[in-house]
């Protein structure tokens, strides 16, 4: 498996438009919460949501926008809450808070995550943005200061962007799984780009090359940040990272003067990551150890004693380890930006291209994607950098696809789902995809088709598919329903 999740997460590169910064800013620009509208938001009543997640809230002004929450066990308006506000790529607010619920039970964080929030046109994103922002504010005590957004892919780019062009709301930080920024703000930073940055990735993640640029150009910067690589692929990254975020998000507080230090706390922290500096250093990891030299130094500057490891870590910059390891890393981000290239070109041309040229772009493509996949679970030194080649093809045509269906153009859409679903024969996602064009046709039968393969390939879900609008034209047929009813026998059987 490609993915740990049943359904692809989108890589969102080009989910935040390059007008988000002037959409947000007109957005945001009206968020205010007076305290008349404070005494309106008795829909909740937050006793009993203590210590457990409300799934559905819906926003007191707009009924069509709900998110997720969890408030902490000990919550209560009699003081000043931090928020951690989430953007999942579609709109899985229960999903993005379940990441979260651990930490933000153990340190006291209200976690609302958008359900309406995706991929897709940044209205989409901004306007989920404002909804949560003012329901929150006006229901719950929330901490001016300790203001957190987080997101994955397209989601954490959403997430950025809040930080980024919100000038009222002062984000304090931005936890980014599996993305970084939006292209707008990486051609033209805007003049607040001050908040901390904890970017987490997969060693397997499509973006990890945009994420090993960024930490490296933050690092130059002299910025507030932390990245964390562990095993894993695209996705939310597992609730023991989010801690760990959750965790320097603390720390920095406390630096900063936001919060009280607990000297326990901060000694705990800083000991761990000294083990981590002395892991990587024994394992050889030259960069990984800088980065936790890094954090030591800088992280903990005012409340532990960093004199020794500030040397050694300046030292590790000027060595030849060092040149070494950022040699190999920019090897791979290369070696990865050339595997791509050729058919990242023609899955953008196949759309448009006529239809004689067609089958040979899918051939071409389809060669190098197998070609790719197969060295990815090879033996071969690079076989990591083309599982992310691979994805990163995989979601680009994903993408191309959806593109192609919110325009109508439908033939095209299924075009690319065929041949994803071909590339990737174990993942269920491009299939369902494929059955929604094919309902859009009106091919029927093929869509029905697509659907019994999915099961095949381990969808697991009935509500993945009766949940899913593009295919209720297929709700009444008997075929249809004998699929979900299987599927729900099964969901039932496996049930604890």
């Amino acid at each position: 498996m490609l993915f740990l999740l049943g359904f692809p997460y989108s890589v969102g590169v080009n989910q935040v438009s390059p007008s988000l910064g002037t959409l947000a800013l007109i957005l945001f620009s009206a968020i205010t919460v007076s305290a008349q509208d404070k005494e309106k938001a008795t829909a909740l009543d937050w006793q009993p949501a203590k210590g457990t997640v409300t799934e559905h809230l819906a926003c007191l002004d707009d009924s069509t926008q709900s998110y997720a929450l969890y408030l902490p066990s000990r919550y209560s308006p009699d003081r000043a809450w931090p928020v951690i506000y989430a953007f999942d790529p579609f709109g899985r607010g229960t999903v993005a808070v379940e990441v979260y619920r651990a930490a933000a039970e153990k340190y006291g964080y209200i976690v609302a995550a958008s359900n309406n929030s995706r991929n897709g046109p940044a209205s989409l994103q901004t306007t989920a943005a404002q909804a949560i922002w003012l329901d929150t504010h006006r229901r719950f005590s929330i901490d001016k200061d300790r203001v957190y957004t987080t997101g994955l892919s397209g989601g954490a780019r959403a997430a950025t962007a809040f930080a980024l062009y919100c000038y009222t709301c002062a984000v304090a930080g931005v936890i980014a799984h599996g993305a970084g920024y939006p292209v707008s703000a990486t051609k033209s930073p805007p003049a607040n780009d001050r908040f901390l940055y904890y970017a987490v990735v997969g060693n397997q993640d499509l973006n990890y090359p945009e994420l090993m640029v960024l930490r490296r150009k933050k690092d130059e910067q002299g910025a507030p940040f932390k990245v964390k690589v562990y095993p894993g692929p695209h996705q939310w990254a597992p609730p023991e990272i989010a801690e760990d975020a959750v965790e320097w998000l603390e720390i920095k507080a406390m630096q900063s003067g936001a919060e009280k230090v607990n000297p326990a706390f901060v000694r705990d922290i800083f000991a761990r990551t000294q083990a981590e500096a002395a892991q990587a250093e024994q394992a050889g990891d030259t960069l990984r150890e800088y980065y936790a030299l890094r954090s030591l130094a800088l992280d903990f500057k005012g409340m532990e004693d960093v004199t020794r490891v500030e040397s050694k870590r300046i030292a590790l910059k000027t060595s030849k380890a060092w040149k070494n390891a950022t040699r190999a890393e920019d090897r791979e981000i290369e070696l990865q930006a050339s595997l791509t290239k050729d058919a990242g070109g023609e899955l953008a041309q196949l759309a448009s291209a006529e239809a004689d040229v067609q089958p040979g772009l899918i051939q071409h493509i389809a060669s190098v994607m197998a070609s790719l996949r197969r060295q990815a679970h090879s033996n071969d030194k690079d076989r990591m950098v083309a599982l992310r080649a691979f994805t990163q093809l995989w979601i680009q045509g994903l993408e191309s696809g959806q593109d192609q269906f919110r325009e109508g153009h439908y033939t095209q859409a299924a075009a690319y789902y065929s041949l994803m679903a071909d590339a990737a024969p174990d993942q269920p996602a491009p299939l369902v995809y494929l059955a929604e064009a094919r309902v859009r046709t009106g091919n029927k039968k093929g869509a029905l088709k697509a659907i019994e393969e999915a099961v095949q390939r381990g969808l697991k879900r009935p509500q993945s598919l009766t949940d899913d609008p593009e295919l209720q034209p297929l709700a009444s047929d008997p075929a249809f329903q004998e699929i979900v009813q299987g599927l729900r026998a099964k969901q039932a059987a496996s049930a604890p």
